[in-house]
C-alpha cells in the first residue's frame, strides 16, 4: 500500500511539474509581449502561431531532463539548499534543451531569443519557488505525522543510536524508527532510548518478515563490520529500502561523499568542500574583497611601514614559513614586530609583553594590524580571507601527534581570520578548542558563513586584546583527546 501511495505521489508531482512549466511558458509570453517593449515593425506574434504548438515539446523536454537529473528520486533526507541547487541545475539544462528544440525547428517556426531569455528567468524563478513550496508543505505534513515511513536500524550501538537521534531531531523526514536489531538473545532484548531491540542478528530475516518496514538502516559497529554480507543476504527477500551507515566515527570526516568508479562505490571521508564551483566562488570572493581591502588599507599600511622604520633598524616586513592547504608551505607576510635577532635561538611560542618586541610592534600585536600584509598572501592564492589560521611547520610537527584531528584543518586554505577567532579562541587560548572550531568551519563552509565571519571580525575581533596570558606549548598531559562539534 505504501509503495502504491509513493507511485501516486510521484505521478502527481510529474503532472504538477508539467503544469508549472506550462504556466511559466504562458506567463513568459504575457510578460515578454504585454509588458516589455516590442518592435512595432514585427508586432506581437500570436500565441497559437508558434508558442502553443511548441509547448508539448517543451514540457516533454523538461520532464525528461528532470527524470535524467534524478529530480523524481526520493529526497526525504535532503536539505532545502540541496533541493534548490538540484532544481536550478535541472531547469538550466531544460532551457538548453528548449534552445536545441527551437534550433531544430524550421525557420518559420522559430521563436525569438528574447522570449527564451525571458522564459529562462521567469521559468527558473517560478519553478524553483513551486518546488520549494511543495517541499515545505511535505516537510510540514511529515512533521505532523502524515506521509510517515517506518524504519528499522540494524545495530543498536553508537552509530545506530546517533542515527536515531538524527532522525528524531529532523522529524520533517517522516522516517520513524520502530525497532533495532542487535546480536542479543531474544530473552535478553530490551529497549534503547525507548525503541525495542530484537535479536539475534542471525534471525534477521525472520524478524523483518514478522515486523515489515519501509526502510532498513544498516549501522553495524566496526567490530561487526565483517557481518555486513550476512546482513545484506538476510534482507535480500525484503522489499524495504536498504541504506548503509558507514562504520566510522563522523568526527574523523569532513564532508563524507560517495562516488562510484566503474561501478565500485567509494566513500571519501576527508573531502575538502573547496572543489569545482565552490573553489572558484571562494577564490573570486578573495580576489574581489581582498583587492578592495588592500586599497582601503594602503595608506594605513604605508604609515605603519614608516613607523616601523623609525622605531627600529631592520626590514618592514617579516617573512615566516607557515603551512597551508594540503600541507603546502608558504612565506607568510607580516609587519615586523620584534627585533631582528628575536629568534636567534630557534622558534618559540609568542609571549605577552615579550621583551623582544619593539615599541611599535607591541601596539601592532595588540591591534592585530601586523597581519594586514596577509592580504598579499591572499591575492597570491596562498591564503584566503577566511579559514583556519596558519601555523609554523616546527610547531605542527609537535601538535599533530598531540591534538586529535589537527591535520584536518589543512583541508582548507589558511585564513586571515576564522571561525575560531570570532568565537574567542585566539591568542592564549585552548589549542584543542581552536582546532575543534576550525574543523566545524570546514564541515559547514559556505560563502554566507565567510561573510558573517568577516563582518564579525571587523566589528568585534580586530581591535580586541588577545594576548593577556602566555601561550604554553601543549603537552600530552594538557591536551584532552577527542573533539566534539561546537555549536555555532
Amino acid at each position: 500500500m505504501l509503495k502504491q501511495h509513493s507511485q501516486l505521489a510521484l505521478a502527481l508531482l510529474v503532472a504538477a511539474d508539467a503544469l508549472a512549466v506550462t504556466a511559466a511558458w504562458l506567463a513568459s509570453y504575457w510578460l515578454r509581449f504585454a509588458l516589455l517593449p516590442v518592435y512595432a515593425a514585427k508586432g506581437v506574434p500570436p500565441l497559437g502561431d508558434k508558442f502553443l504548438p511548441m509547448l508539448p515539446l517543451v514540457v516533454l523536454g523538461h520532464l525528461l531532463v528532470f527524470q535524467r537529473l534524478r529530480l523524481y528520486r526520493p529526497r526525504r533526507s535532503d536539505s532545502l539548499w540541496s533541493e534548490l541547487r538540484t532544481t536550478l541545475k535541472a531547469f538550466v539544462v531544460a532551457v538548453v534543451v528548449v534552445v536545441l528544440i527551437d534550433y531544430a525547428l524550421p525557420q518559420t517556426n522559430k521563436i525569438s531569443r528574447k522570449f527564451i531569455a525571458t522564459y529562462a528567468v521567469v521559468g527558473s524563478t517560478c519553478f524553483t519557488l513551486f518546488r520549494l513550496s511543495v517541499r515545505g508543505l511535505l516537510r510540514a505534513l511529515r512533521t505532523r505525522g502524515w506521509n510517515r515511513r517506518y524504519a528499522a536500524i540494524i545495530g543498536a550501538g553508537r552509530a545506530g543510536q546517533r542515527l536515531l537521534t538524527a532522525l528524531r531531531r529532523n522529524a520533517w523526514t517522516g522516517i520513524h524508527v520502530v525497532y533495532f536489531v542487535e546480536d542479543v538473545a531474544p530473552d535478553t532484548a530490551g529497549a534503547v532510548r525507548g525503541v525495542p531491540v530484537f535479536g539475534p542478528l542471525s534471525d534477521l530475516r525472520n524478524i523483518i518478515e514478522r515486523h515489515p518496514v519501509d526502510a532498513l538502516f544498516v549501522a553495524l559497529p566496526r567490530r561487526a563490520a565483517h557481518r555486513l554480507d550476512e546482513v545484506l543476504a538476510a534482507v535480500d527477500l525484503s522489499t524495504a529500502d536498504v541504506r548503509i551507515v558507514p562504520p566510522f566515527d563522523p568526527a574523523v570526516a569532513l564532508r563524507p561523499e560517495v562516488t562510484t568508479l566503474d561501478g565500485v562505490p567509494i566513500v571519501s571521508v576527508r573531502q575538502s568542500p573547496l572543489y569545482g564551483a565552490n573553489a572558484l566562488l571562494k577564490r573570486a570572493f578573495d580576489l574581489v574583497v581582498g583587492s578592495l581591502c588592500l586599497l582601503v588599507a594602503a595608506l594605513p599600511m604605508a604609515a605603519i611601514a614608516l613607523l616601523i622604520k623609525w622605531d627600529s633598524p631592520g626590514p618592514v616586513l617579516y617573512r615566516q614559513r607557515r603551512m597551508g592547504l594540503d600541507g603546502r608551505e608558504f612565506d607568510l607576510l607580516k609587519f615586523r614586530t620584534m627585533r631582528t635577532d628575536a629568534e636567534a635561538g630557534g622558534p618559540v611560542w609568542s609571549q605577552p609583553n615579550d621583551p623582544r618586541r619593539t615599541r611599535i610592534g607591541a601596539w601592532l600585536r595588540r591591534t592585530s594590524l601586523d597581519e594586514l600584509p596577509n592580504l598579499f598572501n591572499v591575492l597570491r592564492g596562498e591564503m584566503s580571507l577566511v579559514g583556519p589560521r596558519p601555523e609554523r611547520p616546527e610547531f605542527i610537527a609537535q601538535l599533530k601527534h598531540q591534538i586529535p584531528q589537527y591535520m584536518l584543518r589543512h583541508k582548507m586554505k589558511a585564513g586571515m581570520t576564522g571561525y575560531a577567532q570570532i568565537r574567542g579562541w585566539r591568542g592564549a587560548t585552548s589549542l584543542r578548542k581552536r582546532i575543534q572550531h576550525d574543523v566545524y568551519y570546514i564541515r559547514n563552509w559556505s560563502l554566507a558563513l565567510d561573510i558573517r565571519i568577516l563582518l564579525q571580525t571587523l566589528l568585534t575581533v580586530w581591535f580586541s586584546r588577545h594576548e593577556e596570558v602566555a601561550q604554553p606549548a601543549p603537552t600530552r598531559e594538557t591536551v584532552t583527546p577527542g573533539l566534539t562539534t561546537p555549536h555555532p
